[in-house]
């Protein structure tokens, strides 16, 4: 009777081996809905903490602009309070950002050997910088190049009467790209220490890595003249060289440690 049920067991399993990987599956899907959840819940709370100082970050928000605009108006009578909305969220987003870079590193941890664990880390800490770095770079250069080109040549041909809806969307589009780009470095550095790409492979697609850029940029860009897309494509390029050097040295790094190991 015993032999007769173990039987069956193994042929229920020969019938249903895919049972185990449905159940994996599922399991890593429920798993990334609740770090999803947190997520969202993170960016919730950081938006309403941020909320609560409206004023004090339109203050922060404006000051690019002090200099070219004088005063923003509203032409509609939601529009500063949806102003006060979009830039809660920014900050929001900002705020939350080290929360989603948890997470992300939390949900592939697993997946990752207890040897590159150390390594992969050290690349989402590298990620926070660098996009700190990113919003950095939008607020202080970005955004002050930008107003004064585009405030400057529209002047010539009319007043210039800036709403304060499409100027906070004008500055968190130049923040959020800002941030972003500025993670390429990390990408490409990511992608070589999991063996996807190569430093060989980078050189070689340059050309066509810098025409990419710059359709990017003139993609991602709030406007779209020649001197706002430079001044992020110029950067995504420089960033794109560094990925390349970041690439030789992980190469390096990859190649003395096995040869060590082989040693030993």
């Amino acid at each position: 009777m015993r032999q007769r049920r173990t039987a069956d067991k193994i042929e229920m399993r020969s019938l249903y081996p895919e049972e185990p990987r449905k159940m994996d599956v599922i399991g890593h899907l429920e798993e990334l809905r609740w770090r999803i959840i947190v997520v969202v819940a993170a960016l919730i709370a950081a938006s309403v903490l941020a909320f609560s100082f409206g004023e004090k970050l339109m203050v922060i928000v404006r000051a690019p602009a002090v200099p070219f605009i004088n005063n923003l108006i509203y032409i509609s009578p939601p529009e500063a309070f949806l102003a006060y909305i979009k830039v809660s969220l920014l900050a929001g987003f900002m705020i939350s950002f080290p929360v989603v870079l948890y997470q992300l590193w939390s949900f592939i941890a697993p997946a990752v050997t207890a040897r590159n664990r150390p390594r992969i880390f050290i690349w989402f800490v590298l990620a926070l910088a660098l996009f700190v770095g990113g919003i950095s770079f939008s607020y202080f250069i970005a955004i002050p190049a930008a107003l004064k080109f585009l405030i400057s040549f529209g002047s010539r041909i009319a007043i210039p009467q800036i709403t304060v809806g499409k100027y906070v969307s004008f500055f968190g589009a130049l923040m959020l790209v800002g941030g972003t780009v500025f993670e390429i470095p990390i990408i490409i550095a990511i992608g070589t220490d999991i063996g996807i790409i190569n430093s060989r492979f980078l050189r070689q697609k340059r050309p066509m890595a810098v025409l990419v850029i710059m359709i990017a940029a003139a993609i991602i860009t709030p406007t779209q003249d020649i001197i706002n897309m430079l001044i992020f494509a110029v950067p995504m390029i420089i960033l794109y060289e560094i990925g390349i050097i970041l690439a030789r040295l992980i190469e390096k790094h990859t190649k003395t440690t096995s040869s060590t190991s082989r040693t030993s």
